[in-house]
């Protein structure tokens, strides 16, 4: 059997700039990460080369793309398309938690994400 299983507790958490995130599975097609954005956190808009899906679990997000600013909370998803630069900001005193899917991934394993992760902050 090739079906892939993890859940949110047992996933490794990797710091990242835009919170801890759990990789939860990776397919040939895309990839689903668990994203826990703490209060206060601010990523600048930025862009990613594939198509994304931003799931609010629970909470409430500020998306910023082009100039404007929306608000996501539990239960509301939100699409990104290839190219396009999009920040959040979680201006609230809880964290945020999020599903990321990413398609195609731009990674397509935890080393792979762990080395991502180690280039952007400097290391080797």
């Amino acid at each position: 059997m090739d079906i892939e299983i993890t859940t949110i507790d047992e996933a490794e958490g990797l710091e990242t700039s835009e919170g801890v995130m759990k990789p939860l599975v990776f397919g040939e097609n895309l990839a689903v990460m668990h994203l826990l954005i703490p209060a206060g956190l601010e990523v600048p808009p930025h862009a990613h080369p594939g198509e994304g899906v931003l799931y609010c679990l629970s909470g409430e997000l500020d998306v910023v793309s082009g100039g404007e600013t929306v608000t996501i909370s539990s239960g509301t998803a939100m699409l990104v398309p290839p190219g396009t630069e999009v920040g959040i900001k979680n201006r609230h005193d809880a964290a945020v938690n999020a599903l990321l899917i990413s398609s195609p991934p731009t990674v397509r394993s935890v080393e792979e994400l762990k080395n991502l992760i180690r280039h952007h902050k400097g290391g080797k």
